[in-house]
Order: structure tokens, then sequence, then C-alpha cells
């Protein structure tokens, strides 16, 4: 993996720059952080009101490299039991489209804006089909939301996909998603004049599953989450598994997150096991957090766009830590506890997503705020937005 550590170096060295801070900045930053999250929640209902409540998935929509500036709107993506997945503008808190046609629980999401007026949404669910979007999103267009297309991953085996990515290169005439799938794949597909093409197949050994997935932010490593609680390193560039990362007393790994700056790879598993953090440039264990009492099963992970910081989500509730300090925790934000139907009391749900969004504590005013969402629940909550 050394020639793709090379090619990512230069990113990498930029944000690290960018994310040094003196200690009085830290201490400033840190309360500024704090004061942005710790008002009182917004609560937004997205999926229909009588499926199944839960928010299995929730991804913030990024921008293609190939688009200066973004525009100023930013936008979030959810799926869950209702078969769909919803688009929504964090920004104006409007609803942007419904992606319906899935067969079963969308568990896996990912968008791209790659224009000025156009979002491509990738999406996976348990009927084992990946499926890609068009979404408008200029205001006054008469364009629809159209489905591009759809394909089944492992021809129909019950191979279900744990991870969707819609690639930053994408455009609208070609565009890269990369899909993890449950019998142990990696899958590249190339979606053009109306069609995917599987570009490259990488197969785990016989017998490793995948449980979740994740791509480095430079686009050119993919982690992924095995159900024995191993973490595969895949090199796309050379094609190979570039490392083998054994934790989590071999509960399945249910949660992956890869810092900004390409050095951490946090982890959860749905086991007592705690938190991992991975060096991917040494590929060893770094540090593990044991999350507070108060946090529960953590199901759901996020670095912040700077790699400051690093948010994980329980079953009651969300904390934010510092990076290389990660038993200091700046904010904690409690959500439902427990649900109670006449005399029975129920556990709170399990969070099935945590992003950050806004441009940072540097930027736009200081304006940051995190969104999460939780099976069991029907709402998406979001913490620092108005």
């Amino acid at each position: 993996m050394t020639s793709t550590w090379e090619i990512l170096s230069k990113n990498r060295r930029t944000i690290a720059k960018k994310s040094k801070r003196s200690k009085e900045q830290i201490a400033e930053q840190d309360k500024l952080l704090a004061e942005k999250l710790n008002g009182e929640e917004k609560k937004v209902n997205l999926g229909k009101s009588t499926a199944k409540a839960g928010v299995l998935c929730v991804a913030k929509i990024s921008t293609s490299c190939h688009l200066n500036g973004g525009g100023g709107d930013e936008y979030i993506v959810s799926g869950g039991h209702d078969k769909q997945a919803i688009v929504y503008n964090v920004t104006s808190g409007q609803i942007v489209a419904t992606l319906s046609g899935a067969g079963g629980d969308v568990t896996a999401v990912s968008g791209m804006v790659v224009t000025d007026k156009v979002m491509l949404v990738g999406t996976g669910s348990s009927d084992g089909l990946v499926r890609l979007y068009s979404v408008p999103i200029a205001s006054g267009g008469d364009d629809e939301v159209q489905l591009l297309g759809s394909e089944q991953l492992g021809k129909g085996e019950g191979v279900v996909p744990v991870s969707v990515v819609v690639h930053f290169s994408s455009t609208v005439e070609s565009t890269t998603v990369i899909v993890g799938g449950s019998d142990g794949s990696v899958n590249v597909f190339k979606f053009s004049e109306s069609r995917f093409k599987l570009i490259t197949y990488l197969k785990s050994e016989d017998g490793i599953n995948f449980s979740s997935g994740c791509i480095h932010p430079d686009g050119l490593i993919y982690a992924a989450g095995t159900t024995t609680g191993k973490l595969l390193i895949y090199d796309l560039k050379t094609q190979a598994v570039a490392g083998t990362l054994e934790g989590h007393d071999g509960s399945p790994i249910n949660c992956i997150s890869v810092s900004e700056n390409g050095y951490h790879v946090a982890t959860s598993s749905s086991g007592d096991s705690p938190i991992h953090i991975w060096d991917l440039r040494k590929l060893k264990l770094s540090a593990t957090i044991t999350p507070p009492s108060d946090v529960g099963t953590v199901a759901s992970l996020a670095f912040d766009p700077m790699g400051l910081y690093l948010a994980y989500s329980g079953e009651e509730s969300t904390k934010v830590c510092v990076v290389k300090d990660w038993d200091r925790v700046v904010s904690s934000l409690s959500k439902t506890k427990t649900v109670t139907k006449g005399n029975n009391s129920q556990a709170a749900p399990t969070c099935g997503g945590v992003v950050w969004g806004g441009k940072g504590l540097e930027e736009d005013g200081g304006k940051v705020w995190i969104a999460a969402g939780c099976d069991g629940e029907k709402p998406i909550r979001f913490w620092g937005v108005e």
C-alpha cells in the first residue's frame, strides 16, 4: 500500500496542517462546539407515518470533486423500514425528494452533488439491490426524481449491501459506486449509458462475511468490517488486502468511520467491547474508548470534517470526544432513554446513523451541527440546527 500512501500524502499533510491547534485554540474551540451543540434538539420526521418506526442509515450528501463550491445548502439522506430513502435539505428544513422502489428495508445510503442542479443518490436495501437515483435540487425546475438503474448483488443469492458509496469523482455522465456485500465482497460499479458495469470485484476469504464498510476520504482505500470482528483494509489501486486488523473480541463490527486526514479509523461492535481506534498508517490498534454508562451500545460513529472530534451514538445518548484525547468528552447530547407502553418499559432504540454538518468552527460564524437517526424511532434528531 506504499504507492497509495504516497499518492494520498499531499492531501493528508494539508489537512493535518489545518487541524494543528494551540492549547488556547483547543480550549476555545471545545467551548464553542459545546455551545453550538448543547442547545435544544430539533426532531424531523422523514419516513412514512404508517411504517414501522426506524431510521437505519443516515449520510451527509457530499460534493463532487468536479464541482467548485457546491452551493450553500447542506443535505442529508436517510433510509429505514419504510422501504424508501429521503433527501432532506438541512439548510431550508425541507424534504427534497422521496426515493421509492426498494423491496425491503433501506440499510445503506450515499449521495453526491454533481452539478448545481443535480445530485446522485445511491441506496442499498435488504432485497439485495443497489439503486442509483438522479435528484434535482435547483428550485423552480421541471425535472423529476429518476431511478437511473439498479443492480442485484450476488446474483440473487441472499447477498445484501452493507455499504454504498457514490464516489466523489462521479459525474452525471459517469458514476462510480462502491458497494460492500454481506458475502465479503467489494464491488466497484461504473454507471454510464443507463446501466451498471462491474469493473472491480474483490472477494474475502471463504467464510468471511461483511457487516459494515467505509471509504477513505481520498477514495483509494476501502475498510470492511466483518461479522467476526476483523477489519479488512483494501487498497483499491492494487486491488489487494493491505492489512487485517483483529479486535472486538470476535463480535461483528457494526460501524466504521475514517477521519478526514485519513490517519484514524474508528470501529464499534454490537458486543460489549470498547470503541477501537486504529492507526491506518501503522495498521495497528492505537487506542480504545470505553463509552460512559449513559450511552448504551454504540452503533454509530462519525469524525467531524476536520478530524478534530469523534461523535459516537448509542441507545441513550450521543457523545463528542476529542481526537487523540479520546476520553475527554466535550459535548453530551441526550436522547429519549425509555419508551413506555402501558406497564411495560422498553429500552431506547439503537442509533442507525450519525453525521456532522456545517462549515466548521473557524468558518461560517462557527456553524456546526450533528444529526442522528435511530432504529425504533421515526424522527431524525438535530443538534446545532435552528
